[in-house]
């Protein structure tokens, strides 16, 4: 039986939201105000982590194929499972061809980019072939290693001599109608709406009770990550440039020369980037491997995980022609794909919730009709 610890459910919930958002600037559309933008999708999505987490608390210890047949019926839980599967593959293909590119830009540029995918896939296959049990110690492992290198950079930036706080100000110099709109619905949904994949992993968990308060205290550290590398790259680049640079956290470490020593620290940022794309991609793909396993109830999963992974590189190089392709999809359709994907588990709580009302109700008038019977008996 897979067991995770909430220390390793902190670590991979930290890898899984800082993740791919190293390669964007959240809430760009707000200039300066941007990590405004963060801030006020964090809070409105702590509605969302606490639906998340409501389900090991309604139905502890039973996986998500489990709940659903509970609470729709085997014929309707395996079309949301495939729904489910579809959104988390969908999800996996986005960061898997992110990450092959920004590897391709900035580090191997002569290799073809099918062969950067399969070489990043085979990665994610052994250790998932491993067990989760496994992705969730490399993360213990990696999580501290990838703060260290995050605060590397924050401080290299600090003293680079092109730190400017100004350009971070004012604050709200625009009003607050730019942090409102579309910008905020994308940052809710990104990354924040993305840990709906987790109520595939919360059976995982051996103390089902501290789901909830793990998962709150790693999204709120994740989010002040986020928001602290936001500031940083305004600070250096201008709401401008941050704007309009593919990989803004890269050129942001390519502008720091300290006493032209500390240069051409770029190493850094693509493995902050590596690291968080792994964690973030193997777990979409994992809950992709539970939902068909839990569909047509296969007993050998590495083999599911081999042969969706053999092909998974093969179909992220037909389905994205480019980079300006792949991030027009990720930001103008996938976000109405989360949000859909998000009020779906929203809408399931509630029946799950009403059903166990029912359930609790029916145990009352029976018992309240046997106490009656057994007075006039």
């Amino acid at each position: 039986m897979i067991q995770i610890t909430k220390i390793q459910l902190f670590m991979l919930v930290m890898l899984f939201e800082v993740g791919s958002t190293t390669l964007f600037a959240l809430g760009i559309g707000a200039k300066q105000d941007a990590w405004l933008v963060v801030l006020l999708a964090f809070l409105i999505s702590t509605g969302l982590i606490w639906a998340y987490t409501q389900f090991p608390r309604i139905c502890p210890e039973q996986d998500f194929s489990e709940i659903l047949n509970e609470a729709v019926g085997r014929k309707l839980a395996i079309p949301l499972l495939f729904i489910y599967g579809a959104y988390f593959f969908d999800s996996a293909s986005y960061n898997f061809f992110e990450f092959g590119s920004l590897i391709k830009m900035s580090a191997l540029p002569m290799t073809p980019i099918l062969v950067i995918l399969y070489f990043f896939m085979l990665v994610s296959i052994y250790i998932l072939s491993l067990g989760f049990e496994v992705l969730a110690r490399t993360g213990e492992i990696l999580l501290p290693v990838f703060i260290i290198f995050m605060i590397t950079i924050f401080v290299f930036t600090m003293f680079s001599g092109q730190f400017d706080i100004n350009e971070i100000l004012p604050i709200l110099g625009n009003g607050i109608k730019p942090l409102l709109g579309k910008t905020l619905f994308d940052v809710v949904f990104f990354p924040f709406g993305e840990l709906v994949v987790f109520i595939m992993f919360w059976h995982f968990v051996n103390k089902q009770e501290g789901i909830r308060k793990i998962t709150f205290i790693a999204v709120a550290l994740s989010t002040f990550l986020i928001i602290f590398s936001l500031i940083i790259m305004l600070s250096i680049l201008g709401p401008d440039l941050t704007a309009n640079t593919e990989i803004p956290l890269l050129q942001t470490i390519l502008s720091i020369n300290i006493a032209n020593f500390f240069t051409n620290l770029d190493l850094l940022a693509v493995l902050i980037m590596f690291i968080g794309g792994f964690y973030k991609m193997s777990l979409h793909f994992y809950g992709v491997v539970l939902a068909i396993i839990w569909i047509f109830k296969i007993k050998n999963i590495r083999w599911v995980i081999l042969a969706i992974g053999l092909m998974f590189p093969i179909w992220n190089n037909l389905r994205f022609e480019n980079m300006a392709y792949h991030r027009w999809l990720g930001f103008e359709v996938h976000p109405y794909v989360m949000a859909m994907v998000n009020l779906m588990t929203i809408l399931l709580l509630i029946v799950i919730f009403l059903k166990k009302k029912v359930m609790i109700l029916k145990k009352r008038r029976k018992s309240d009709a046997n106490s009656t019977s057994n007075q006039e008996s």
